[in-house]
């Protein structure tokens, strides 16, 4: 029974050969059952269990807005919300947001839930006059910026962009935000 198992898996196809290369050794020692499991496992995980690329999980979400007024022409926005589970886990975030008729008049950037806009969820940075945006940028929870709870703010649709301005006509833009795009936990590199 050894060598019938043993030459099967030498005559496999050769990416589950180099998959398990101690396969052999384990079922001439007697241990065939279980090289035949740790086989089948690694065969079924397409060798990502030993490449560590099936180890984490991954959900991101995409969202974007805009506001056209009399006095304003535009201000635009696109935030991306990223974050991986299991093995190291981690938060990103990355967004940019335009307003070219608001340029040098922007006091303050905050997003909001619709729900509590009196409490700020993030508070962007401001861009000198020189830079195209009003703000972009990209943020790391593993860097020190608390990101819990933006994937399910930026999910829901209750959030925001509120721009305050020095501008007595318009002194704040609000810029509802859309999600585009959800992708839920996913393991990428599985099959």
């Amino acid at each position: 029974m050894r060598s019938v198992v043993t030459r099967r898996v030498r005559a496999g196809k050769a990416g589950s050969a180099l998959c398990a290369p101690g396969l052999t050794v384990l079922l001439k020692g007697g241990n065939s059952r279980w090289a035949l499991l740790a086989f089948v496992s690694l065969a079924a995980s397409n060798c990502m269990l030993l490449s560590g690329r099936c180890l984490y999980e991954l959900r991101n979400v995409y969202v974007t807005g805009s506001v056209v007024t009399s006095t304003i022409d535009s201000a635009s926005a696109i935030l991306v919300q990223s974050e991986q589970r299991d093995y190291q886990p981690d938060r990103d975030f990355s967004w940019q947001i335009l307003g070219p008729d608001l340029k040098n008049h922007v006091q303050s950037i905050v997003l909001l839930e619709t729900s509590t806009t009196s409490t700020p969820r993030y508070d962007f940075p401001l861009h000198p006059s020189t830079f195209q945006a009003l703000s972009s940028g990209f943020v790391r929870e593993s860097e020190g910026t608390d990101l819990r709870g933006m994937f399910d703010l930026l999910s829901s649709g209750k959030a925001i962009i509120r721009i305050t301005t020095d501008l007595t006509d318009k002194t704040s833009v609000v810029i509802p935000l859309t999600r585009v795009k959800r992708d839920d936990w996913s393991r990428p590199y599985c099959s």
